[in-house]
């Protein structure tokens, strides 16, 4: 596929598709768009007003184009929400634009949902299977 140079630029598209070449299942990125429930205006270089969702559209689309083993499904919503809001596999939720260092996490987040063999240890995968009631973690991250 060609690369969409003006989102992510030559070197960073190459970087991500050689580390998706070797997925080893398909995996399913859902990305979620609408009407943020708290807005909140982020200023680009000049004062410019950013659209979050259409940038964020932008970005996640150019990475999933990288590789032919990664499916993006769109959905927009009406009501107001956490938009835009990532599902990556089955159920690792990302919500925000994955911006800067955010975009390693989120390709690694692909890579980690479709290992055939997880990274986690034995032992920590046995402690994991005692859990008797689901359980959410959430990971916060600010710009700096």
């Amino acid at each position: 596929r060609a690369l969409d140079v003006s989102v992510l630029g030559g070197q960073d598209a190459e970087a991500i598709r050689s580390a998706l070449a070797d997925l080893e299942r398909a995996v399913e990125v859902t990305l979620e768009l609408g009407p943020a429930s708290v807005p909140v205006p982020l200023l680009a270089a000049g004062g410019r007003e950013v659209d979050t969702s259409a940038e964020t559209q932008r970005l996640v689309e150019a990475v999933c184009e990288l590789s032919d083993r990664v499916r993006l499904e769109l959905v927009e919503h009406d009501a107001p929400g956490p938009w835009p809001q990532l599902t990556i596999g089955e159920g690792l939720v990302y919500r925000g634009m994955p911006l800067g260092y955010e975009l390693t996490a989120l390709v690694y987040a692909i890579i980690e949902a479709r290992s055939a063999a997880p990274s986690l240890s034995a032992e920590s995968r046995e402690r994991l299977a005692t859990l008797t009631d689901p359980v959410e973690i959430r990971v916060y991250v600010t710009p700096t």
